[in-house]
């Protein structure tokens, strides 16, 4: 075998074209292959943008020693996340089973059918805080295949049978009820970080659907009013928006939201941008509708192509000696803060705001728009690939700037946007998850389709014209005809993945189970209600990792 990325359209996957590792692109052929050479798979899965992805790729898919013996025991697949997002759902819910974190890099060993049998994320070239080497465990396990097969099937069938057990399902719409929907409330709200806000008490991703869910409390929950207050004020104010450039970063890497890491993502600006508007409309708060005006303006101006928008910008920047270093474009001395002492603080070169008042904002506005004009360092390279389901989403996130500003230009962006959405990935009820450039990747996800669906019925909601209830209408019955089997919602065409929980975007089961509650016999859809039945057992059995399907069963039994 040879590395074979050279021949494919994604940034990520390019990005490892020249390594000495024998990557192959995921496809079917992969798993014929494996099994014709009685050979394991190694599976590295991540996305462009991505620190760690870029760490461990130097640090060992770059080396000769460590590609040679992944070679000689696995046959590598990489893939891009954002292409195979139902395959990257099934192995980061392998690594939650087996009771660890997931993430990416996501590496994961699978027999040649492709059943893991065991995973982890980024690993190091040598053993370090309690982390074996990469190469180390490459010899373990491929010994492991070699003269031990059947214990190496033995854990792949335990994770078969658990999720055998995951998705059966007896329960029904009815059992909800007698849902006590304000215990399972609770279970978000032992989230709270009501210190420094967010959820949990380490690196703080905003998990907007978690932060959703607990909307519906805000005007009757006083302790839940001032937790989404005080994770709005950081959201706004924090190292995590970046306050000179416009835009979110991923997430932030401490419990203070004070140093980030830097990747840009859309589907985390169309998500924050929506949550600050909806915390806008509940609190008058103009803070939290400049950033979200900010962000929107942000994406509209740097993401948008002829195509759509795109998908990302690197976290990692070329520094002016020629190094790529994790933010460089972004961080700033203390020197060049020194007018700003006052209403600033500077953490590992990252401006945090130190007040929310919205007038002190405004006023510091024209001070970084200073700093913006000065900063000749080279930008961040763009991940260009437009993603469906990512653009609706945004989409979704401009109608409610119209919505909530009546500033008629919003309103002309999403239309825009639709269109393009339209022209590229819509060919009458079947849907196409990525664009190229023109370069139109025919493998689509649930994932598109409920997002989709959604924001054509926001359009209907917005505009109030009919057309968009039975262009949704079509694509609704289209994903019950490829999603669904004997009740049961799949994210996957293969019907590979029946569930996982939210994560940083909506579970497509949760937004899909609420167009059927909401549209479904509008639409005149028929027979969707075993999957019904389906996602209330999923919010009974497992509410606390459901927030969307909890957001949508309340509102319908309520």
């Amino acid at each position: 075998m040879q590395n074979t990325l050279s021949e494919q359209k994604s940034l990520y996957l390019k990005q490892h074209e020249n390594n000495p590792v024998n990557w192959q692109a995921y496809s079917d052929e992969i798993f014929e292959k494996a099994k014709q050479l009685n050979m394991p798979i190694f599976f590295s899965i991540g996305y462009s943008s991505c620190h760690w992805c870029h760490v461990m790729a130097h640090e060992t898919f770059e080396n000769q020693i460590a590609a040679e013996i992944l070679n000689k025991y696995f046959i590598p697949v990489k893939i891009d996340r954002e292409e195979f997002p139902g395959v990257d759902k099934r192995y980061q819910f392998y690594l939650h089973a087996t009771g660890k974190r997931g993430g990416w890099p996501l590496s994961v060993f699978t027999l040649p059918d492709g059943r893991p049998f065991f995973g982890g994320t980024y690993f190091p070239p040598k053993p370090t805080h309690g982390l074996a080497a990469f190469t180390e465990i490459v010899v373990q396990l491929g010994k492991l295949y070699r003269e031990n097969q059947k214990e190496a099937e033995k854990y792949a069938n335990n994770f078969d049978a658990f999720m055998h057990k995951f998705t059966a399902f007896d329960g029904n719409l009815e059992d909800l009820r007698d849902f006590d929907f304000h215990s399972a409330s609770e279970e978000f709200s032992k989230m709270f970080d009501t210190e420094f806000g967010g959820l949990g008490k380490d690196a703080k991703f905003p998990n907007i659907p978690v932060l959703s869910a607990m909307l519906d409390y805000y005007e009757t929950d006083l302790y839940v009013r001032d937790f989404m207050n005080l994770t709005a004020d950081m959201l706004c104010t924090s190292g995590i928006y970046d306050h000179v450039n416009g835009g979110f970063y991923r997430y932030a890497v401490d419990r203070q939201w004070t140093v980030p890491h830097f990747e840009k993502m859309l589907y985390d600006n169309a998500q924050n941008a929506m949550f600050l508007l909806q915390m806008y409309e509940r609190s008058d708060n103009m803070l939290y509708f400049r950033i979200a005006e900010k962000t929107i303006d942000f994406i509209l101006h740097e993401f948008n192509t002829d195509f759509g928008l795109i998908a990302a910008t690197d976290a990692d920047t070329l520094s002016d000696d020629g190094k790529l270093i994790e933010g460089y474009y972004y961080l700033y001395t203390e020197t060049a803060m020194e007018p700003l002492k006052e209403l600033v603080t500077l953490h590992e070169g990252v401006i945090n705001v130190n007040d929310a008042d919205y007038e002190n904002y405004v006023r510091l506005e024209k001070h970084f728009d200073l700093l913006k004009d000065t900063n000749t360092r080279e930008k961040p390279a763009k991940d260009t690939k437009i993603i469906l389901s990512q653009n609706m989403l945004f989409c979704k996130t401009l109608l409610k700037m119209f919505e909530v500003s009546g500033k008629d230009y919003y309103l002309e962006q999403a239309t825009a946007l639709l269109n393009k959405m339209r022209h590229f990935h819509m060919e009458g009820a079947t849907l196409f998850r990525i664009n190229y450039a023109g370069d139109v990747m025919a493998h689509v996800t649930l994932e598109d389709y409920a997002y989709t669906i959604n924001t054509l019925l926001e359009f209907l909601h917005v505009t109030k014209e009919r057309n968009f209830l039975s262009e949704a209408a079509k694509l609704t019955q289209r994903a019950m005809d490829i999603f669904t089997k004997d009740g049961l919602i799949y994210l996957d065409i293969d019907k590979t993945v029946a569930d996982t929980f939210d994560d940083s975007m909506p579970n497509p089961i949760g937004v899909f189970t609420g167009i059927l509650l909401n549209y479904g016999d509008a639409m005149g859809i028929e027979d969707y209600g075993k999957t019904l039945d389906y996602a209330a057992d999923r919010l009974i059995r497992y509410a606390g990792g459901h927030p969307t399907l909890f957001s949508n069963f309340m509102r319908y039994i309520n």
